[in-house]
């Protein structure tokens, strides 16, 4: 899952934020601190989460912001799976 869901991701963020993942802006790359998102693209980029991969975020959307594509997937993978396995 992880493979397709950080090229989902990644794809969604270049298309949005009018950038592209490479040298300078990695999976790593805190993407508020590179300047690709603000607080308006960040709350975009989580009800795309929510909507895509039917996760309530709720309060959780403000107890741990995520600032790179890897927290993200890493985030998003561990609720999807959780909820698939009931926890």
């Amino acid at each position: 899952m992880t493979a397709e869901l950080t090229a989902e991701l990644k794809s969604y963020l270049e298309n949005e934020a009018l950038f592209t993942f490479g040298d300078e802006i990695t999976e790593d790359t805190d993407l508020f601190k590179a300047g690709v998102l603000d607080s308006y693209g960040y709350i975009s980029l989580m009800n795309h989460v929510q909507e895509r991969y039917g996760l309530e975020l709720g309060e959780q959307l403000l107890d741990e912001v995520l600032v790179s594509l890897n927290a993200i997937v890493k985030f998003v993978e561990a609720h999807v799976l959780s909820s698939v396995d009931g926890r």
